[in-house]
């Protein structure tokens, strides 16, 4: 590995890290572009107006329905003038006109429960749009954290590689005097070239970490993307409380939670609307009409003719009328209408405690995870004092000539490890830290 390269990555290194301190990202920003971008929130959102148009014309089924109609006719050869109900040979045309109004008056309260159960889908629809943001959330919050973690190891291994090339000319200068062997120099360069290579994986999966995040924000993959490191907050435990408590918590604030119940509701009242069908219907309708015929003729207005507007009025006939429908066998339509919605209620029951079971093992996973990752990051920083020291003394021996290089390589990649290992363990710890108090309602931020 010539020094020329392993300068010229440094220098490619800090050039990246210079540009992206120019425009990063917040992790707010990155939250709030993925917020309005997400594919699901958005069909979420466009799912619930379909409810609001159902509710809207659920409501409109309660008003009158009134229509109008208007015909001409051109007739030919023997037909019957519709103004006098007699036979006219000859050609004439004829028009019809009326306006009507039909009122359901009673239909087994069918209409109020439909009301009743898309004003339950509406709140059910808000509900499944911020359960859909959660989700967001929750892997935009990964994946920024993810991009921090994979800055701390490339910083690592670029320490690394700069302790390599001190190394590498340490090295060859004892080797120009008598005081090492090339082996030694051989093993030194080895490792420098094997600290490159996790230099560049390094970087590879802080790439490939940057490419998630824009992904996760439906936004180009761009070469200049860069996020804002915040400083970090170490958690703590002093205030963690127990996991049943917890979950109390989540059950009344989670919106996946809101939502089934609601649905559960909703399906209730199906089986409602479905039982209505089984009542009698009571229609009222009303309506007006008249005709005119071009054959027609009134003496005492005009013997040669009757005037287009004074046939009409003449014409004029109102009706009202009361139906009253029975339901006595339907083919059991309507029985297995009330089966399937009683089905679905069964199901929807199911989904409601499936989602709570399904919150309450997260929970547990998550608490579990956190007191995990709690002790491994504190077992963590008691590795790291221990090799660092190690370490530390290893080199000073190593360059004084009284320890060989491969222990001194040894006591090196130990060191490495432990801080790897740290990083590891940090962010882990951190991550499941975030995911508790989400699931207490706390709004995750850095």
């Amino acid at each position: 590995m010539k020094r020329s390269t392993l300068l010229f990555c440094i220098l490619m290194y800090y050039s990246f890290a210079g540009w992206a301190q120019k425009s990063p990202w917040t992790f707010q920003q990155c939250l709030d572009t993925a917020l309005k971008r997400n594919i699901s929130v958005n069909q979420s959102r466009l799912s619930n107006e379909l409810n609001k148009i159902s509710l809207e014309q659920s409501r409109a089924n309660r008003i009158p329905s009134v229509s109008a109609n208007v015909g001409e006719s051109f007739n030919f050869g023997k037909n019957v003038d519709a103004t006098t109900n007699s036979f006219v040979i000859g050609s004439f045309h004829s028009g019809n006109y009326g306006v009507s109004a039909s009122y359901n008056l009673f239909n087994g309260l069918q209409n109020n429960n439909t009301i009743k159960q898309y004003k339950l889908n509406i709140e059910a629809g808000k509900f499944d749009i911020e359960n859909a943001k959660n989700a967001v959330i929750l892997s935009v919050t990964t994946g920024y954290l993810q991009i921090l973690q994979q800055y701390e190891i490339l910083k690592v291994a670029q320490n690394q590689l700069a302790a390599d090339s001190v190394q590498v000319d340490r090295t060859q200068k004892m080797l120009n005097v008598g005081r090492a062997a090339e082996s030694d120099l051989l093993q030194i360069q080895s490792q420098l070239a094997t600290d490159y290579l996790s230099f560049v994986n390094a970087q590879n999966q802080l790439d490939i970490a940057r490419v998630t995040l824009m992904q996760l924000m439906q936004i180009p993959v761009i070469d200049k993307f860069d996020v804002e490191v915040p400083t970090l907050v170490e958690p703590g435990l002093d205030l963690l409380q127990s996991k049943e408590v917890i979950y109390q918590k989540a059950l009344a604030l989670m919106p996946q939670i809101q939502s089934a119940s609601l649905k559960t509701s909703s399906s209730l009242m199906a089986i409602k609307i479905a039982t209505g069908a089984r009542w009698p219907r009571l229609t009222f309708s009303a309506g007006m009409s008249s005709n005119y015929a071009s054959s027609g003729r009134n003496p005492d207005v005009n013997a040669d003719g009757y005037p287009w507007y004074t046939q009409v009025w003449n014409n004029v006939g109102q009706s009202m009328n009361l139906n009253l429908s029975i339901p006595i066998y339907s083919n059991r339509s309507i029985q297995s209408s009330i089966e399937r919605a009683t089905v679905n209620s069964k199901t929807a029951a199911l989904n409601e405690l499936n989602i709570q079971q399904t919150l309450r093992m997260n929970i547990e996973q998550s608490y579990t995870s956190l007191k995990s990752s709690s002790r491994s990051y504190e077992a963590g920083k008691i590795q790291l004092s221990s090799t660092e020291i190690t370490y530390k003394n290893a080199e000073k021996k190593y360059n004084v000539g009284v320890m060989s290089v491969t222990d001194y390589l040894i006591q090196k990649n130990n060191y490495t490890n432990s801080v790897s290992n740290l990083i590891q363990a940090k962010y882990n710890f951190i991550f499941q830290s975030k995911i508790l108090d989400f699931y207490q309602g706390k709004a995750i931020s850095f």
